[in-house]
């Protein structure tokens, strides 16, 4: 290029290059997917204390780096990976609140019990008493799963089975709390007889006159 028609060139012009400034990597839905997936099955595996993001890492085909970019803490991954792959229990209509409660809690009782990450959701209550953004995801991924339950009294209300003054988030703290109860602190059973004990108990006080 000359002299005269460089100081005519029209500002910006560089043969051909553009400069439009460079973005960073974006991020890659495909090592999400590897990493939550290697996360459930080191859980599956080892439980929650023989994970570390060393084999997440290792079995997703990524470095250390790229999980801390995504999760700072293996809590915060734990959780994004039961979020992401372990469904909450399907809603129940049997056309009945007993037989729809007989149905999810014992699915529930399944769940706690012998789940592949049963031993995962009381390490994560604790971190998260000391942990406010791993509090605030624990408390969004526990209401997803308290809707099929809060489905189920809904529909005993309008069908007049339950009384329509009861509160459905009160009975579903009633329900799920001796379940977490046993689970966290007495280690008792969480078994069939337990869930037919706890709705005979229960389903008297709510249901409709």
């Amino acid at each position: 290029m000359t002299a005269a028609s460089a100081a005519t060139a029209p500002v910006g012009h560089n043969d051909g290059v553009t400069d439009t400034p460079r973005r960073g990597r974006p991020r890659s839905a495909d090592a999400d997917e590897a990493i939550l997936t290697a996360t459930l099955a080191v859980v599956g595996e080892a439980g929650f204390r023989g994970l570390s993001m060393d084999i997440v890492a290792e079995r997703a085909g990524v470095s250390k780096a790229t999980i801390y970019r995504r999760w700072p803490s293996k809590e915060a991954l734990v959780l994004e990976a039961m979020r992401h792959a372990i469904n909450p229990l399907d809603d129940v209509d049997l056309g009945s609140v007993e037989a729809d409660l007989t149905t999810y809690l014992g699915n529930l009782a399944e769940r706690m019990s012998h789940g592949k990450m049963s031993d995962v959701l009381p390490h994560l209550i604790d971190v998260a008493v000391h942990d406010p953004q791993l509090r605030h995801s624990l408390d969004e991924y526990v209401a997803q799963r308290r809707v099929p339950l809060l489905a189920i009294l809904r529909r005993g209300i309008d069908r007049g089975e339950v009384a329509a003054h009861v509160d459905p988030e009160l009975v579903v703290d009633a329900f799920v709390g001796p379940f977490t109860y046993r689970r966290l602190l007495t280690g008792a059973a969480i078994d069939e007889g337990f869930v037919r004990e706890l709705i005979a108990l229960l389903l008297p006080a709510i249901v409709g006159e």
